[in-house]
């Protein structure tokens, strides 16, 4: 039965989105998650998260899906050990050899490839099986279609996770695989565990300051005219695809927006268990239709806040340029 995951950008943020229905909630600890420091959380509030969940009967999900340098390594892994002696028992990763190392020395650790592990095919979802995650995660990037999820749960030995979010155009960027943020701006500092923090490459465990959103003026050799393009679209909040993603077998669906403000993470997520209620009692793909008012709603003001949080990391990755 497929379960709904929502965002822990902050505790209060984790605790609402249980709260309004969540199966799951993923979080991200301080220098190891993709998310500026304000978007992370310490280890002591993922320990609370991780106590009230356990309570309800509800996932926490760590994301750990940094690509860990050399030095890195034993941190990383003394950081999984205090998370899983606290009884934490599921990591978001990036990472080939960290998955691959985590499998093998907790075989029972439930291991999620993250979106920026840039799967595009059943072979590349059959790697990462075999490798040991338990779940992938379908990028947006290249859109999900039904028939996909159909062909790889018949093939493939895994869990499938999709966002309930897709991106509005193809553009060029793919999740996990971009180098441009730190070109624009890059800091580092060493914290008190040793953590490197590398501010400006989520790779790094750091932010984005979302360069692709910038927009881009293209020469074109042909005739000496320049020409705008966006190297990556703003996604948008889906809606008429969970019938099909529930009938295929889809085990997660994944809410996007740690950023976000808590409040609206909060409503986006009771929106969505009310919804998924609705197709797990009803295979009739029109029962999601008298919800469309109020997605519509959601939609824009989740697009409102991303537009808004994107525009201002550009801003400040461009103030520090100067």
């Amino acid at each position: 039965m497929a379960k709904l995951m929502a965002p822990g950008g902050t505790q209060a943020m984790a605790f609402a989105v249980l709260e309004a229905g969540a199966d799951a909630v993923y979080v991200g600890p301080a220098g190891w998650s993709r998310r500026p420091p304000e978007d992370e959380l310490q280890d002591e509030e993922i320990r609370e998260i991780h106590e009230f969940a356990r309570s309800r009967g509800q996932e926490v999900k760590v994301a750990m899906n940094s690509l860990p340098g050399p030095q890195e390594i034993d941190l990383f892994y003394q950081k999984v050990e205090q998370y899983i002696g606290w009884g934490l028992s599921s990591f978001i990763l990036n990472d080939i050899g960290c998955i691959r190392q985590l499998h093998r020395r907790f075989p029972g650790v439930d291991i999620h490839a993250s979106v920026t592990c840039a799967v595009c095919n059943r072979e590349d979802v059959r790697f990462y099986q075999e490798i040991g995650a338990n779940v992938v995660i379908l990028s947006y990037r290249w859109g999900v279609e039904v028939d996909q999820i159909r062909a790889i749960k018949a093939e493939v030995p895994v869990g499938i996770e999709v966002f309930l979010f897709t991106s509005l155009q193809e553009g060029i960027i793919c999740p996990g695989r971009c180098t441009m943020s730190p070109y624009l701006r890059f800091d580092r500092w060493i914290d008190s565990e040793g953590k490197d923090h590398c501010f400006g490459s989520a790779n790094r465990g750091g932010s984005c300051h979302r360069v692709c959103q910038a927009g881009w003026d293209i020469d074109c050799t042909d005739d000496s005219a320049t020409k705008r393009v966006g190297l990556k679209s703003s996604p948008s909040l889906v809606l008429h695809e969970l019938p099909d993603y529930v009938e295929a077998g889809v085990d997660y669906l994944k809410i996007p927006g740690r950023e976000h403000p808590d409040g609206v993470m909060r409503d986006i997520t009771r929106f969505y268990r009310k919804v998924l209620d609705e197709v797990l009692a009803s295979p009739n793909p029109a029962v999601v239709e008298h919800f469309i008012p109020e997605w519509e709603e959601l939609k824009y003001r989740w697009k409102v806040e991303r537009v808004q949080r994107d525009r201002f990391r550009i801003w400040r990755a461009e103030q520090s340029a100067v």
